[in-house]
């Protein structure tokens, strides 16, 4: 810290904040001052094609572990430093679920996927209200709320979510809060509305906070902001996400990090596994895994789809799952994972160079990705996307904390690991379907090269299964927090 401030002045000062964990340093000065720090660097300005926004950066990108050697930092302070970010690397590309593009068109027998709007889901997955009372619903505790996460400035439309809530019956209920610059949003949008319209229409009654950052995926900086909130909710679902290909080795240590304290605080993190299959990346012939879903301290949520001739459930063909190349796997996940290698019918993999199978296994869980109403712009339209199944999952888990509350008992907090070694599961094992793989840019055009399998017991397309509410609700209820 005394080394980047040394040179500060009056003109041009450095201005050094830590973390609420105090492991890293949040730095801001003025370019003059930066090449001081780093002797060695060279700014230039970049903008994004089409966009407005201009920042500066090192006119040669390197990955954050090399930057150190780049930028001139004096080696005795190497060992202390793991990377430098927002100077030699470019701020992440992000992506949401949502509707698929017309791009990538629907598969013609997708037609026979159920519509499932709030009545049908609450039905379906068998939720009750019953247990949760006024007192518990009201109360001043961080374990009974719930929260939203949104990148991109995007924006719900407060009255479109009451229509929604008219609609189908839902309590009428504005969101509690709103944690982010209101000046900065940008319209109302199918994702952001996707988000709250589920979240709320499950979890009904039920705190809701909604936190909004802009354009960056920089979730470093939403473990940070969650955890300096004061009175934040426990229960999170973010439903954007970017490639394992986007970040280096530090870079995805870091965040995985992140999500670990945020974890031990007691803070549970559902995150959507990605709406591409084993998604493709743009050499159009390995699989890219979508991060931080496979961050080990995240709970990834894939999706389902219900036909509407037999009533079966199965993996939705979009669903996104595989192996990380950059998180090692858990070994609570060991056992199921390698059942699932040994048995199943896997894609090809030319040697292993098509994709991983000794890292970090996601999705850890599933609901409804197919097809969903929501209600933007105007109108009604159905959604498929796991930016709809997970907010469903979040939902259930809200209420089931606050019944916790209602008990004396805490708050879930970590639930990946509990997920994976419930002894009667999560509800429901889905054992039939595939996943297909394919590149959300276009980059590929608009090939769906056959994925994963889903198979009995954990599958890279569902997970361990979908919700039903009396099946976690007996196993979770007087569960010792994690």
């Amino acid at each position: 810290e005394s080394y980047l401030t040394q040179d500060s002045s009056e003109f041009c000062k450095v201005l050094v904040r830590r973390s609420v964990h105090r492991d890293y340093l949040y730095v801001d000065t003025c370019a003059a001052q930066a090449r001081k720090i780093f002797p060695n660097l060279n700014l230039v300005v970049y903008q994004k094609v089409g966009g407005e926004k201009k920042i500066l950066r090192s006119s040669v990108m390197l990955p954050v572990d090399s930057s150190l050697f780049f930028l001139g930092v004096p080696h005795e302070l190497h060992q202390y430093i793991a990377g430098i970010h927002d100077v030699t690397d470019l701020p992440l590309p992000k992506y949401h679920s949502g509707t698929q593009s017309e791009d990538a068109p629907l598969p013609a027998w997708l037609s026979t996927d159920k519509e499932f709007d709030i009545p049908s889901m609450i039905e379906y997955f068998g939720i009750s209200y019953d247990g949760l009372t006024e007192e518990g619903l009201k109360a001043d505790s961080p374990q009974v709320r719930q929260g939203v996460v949104e990148f991109d400035n995007a924006a719900y439309s407060a009255s479109e979510l009451a229509s929604f809530q008219e609609k189908y019956n839902v309590p009428s209920d504005p969101l509690t809060k709103i944690v982010g610059s209101e000046e900065t949003f940008g319209g109302p949008g199918v994702e952001a509305s996707l988000d709250v319209q589920t979240l709320t229409g499950i979890g009904q009654r039920v705190q809701t906070w909604d936190f909004v950052f802009g354009a960056d995926a920089d979730f470093l900086l939403v473990t940070e902001k969650i955890m300096s909130t004061s009175g934040a909710p426990n229960v999170y679902s973010c439903s954007w996400e970017t490639y394992e290909n986007d970040y280096d080795e530090a870079q995805a240590e870091a965040v995985n990090n992140s999500f670990m304290k945020l974890g031990l605080a007691g803070y549970s993190f559902f995150i959507d596994s990605g709406d591409a299959g084993p998604s493709l990346a743009s050499d159009c012939t390995t699989y890219n895994p979508q991060f931080p879903g496979t961050s080990a301290y995240t709970i990834a949520v894939g999706g389902t789809a219900v036909n509407s001739q037999d009533g079966k459930e199965r993996g939705w063909i979009h669903s996104s799952g595989g192996f990380s190349r950059l998180i090692k796997r858990p070994a609570y996940q060991e056992q199921q994972v390698q059942h699932y290698l040994d048995t199943a019918k896997l894609p090809p993999n030319a040697g292993g160079k098509v994709y991983g199978t000794t890292g970090r296994a996601f999705p850890d869980i599933s609901a409804i990705g197919a097809f969903e109403p929501v209600y933007a712009n105007g109108e009604y339209e159905p959604v498929g996307g796991t930016s709809g199944s997970t907010p469903q999952f979040a939902a259930i888990i809200t209420m089931i904390n606050i019944q916790r509350y209602q008990n004396g008992l805490g708050p879930l907090g970590p639930l990946g690991q509990v997920f994976w070694t419930l002894k009667e599961g999560v509800g429901h094992d889905v054992t039939i379907g595939q996943n297909y793989a394919t590149n959300r840019t276009g980059a590929c055009g608009n090939n769906y090269l056959p994925g994963f399998q889903v198979t009995e017991g954990w599958d890279p397309v569902t997970g361990v299964g979908s919700p039903r509410w009396d099946t976690l609700l007996s196993q979770l209820k007087d569960l010792k927090a994690q």
